[in-house]
């Protein structure tokens, strides 16, 4: 990664991720270049490899939430996961839902 400017650097840690894992960056003074920053990952430190946005990973994160919802409701229709439901009378499941 090139080495950025300290404003920059600052900028790019508020507003993006690593690419690579998602995880948080920092900013380490660049040892060749004076006044200047490296921008890496925590995790991944030197094998980071760009940014993305935290609204893209936001994003993306709260997609991937419905799709497993929407996949564990289907393996329970096709009877591949146990329904935890199943068997209970709608008095039973208004009490567990606390009513």
């Amino acid at each position: 990664m090139e080495p950025l400017n300290f404003e920059l650097s600052r900028k790019t840690i508020k507003r993006y991720v690593c690419s690579n894992c998602w995880g948080e960056l920092e900013m380490n003074p660049d040892p060749k270049h004076e006044g200047m920053y490296q921008v890496t990952c925590k995790k991944c430190q030197e094998e980071t490899r760009g940014y993305v946005s935290q609204h893209f990973v936001d994003r993306r994160r709260a997609e991937s939430e419905f799709e497993q919802r929407d996949a564990i409701h289907l393996l329970r229709k096709v009877n591949i996961l146990p329904d935890p439901m199943a068997g209970m009378s709608k008095e039973q499941k208004l009490k567990e839902l606390g009513f």
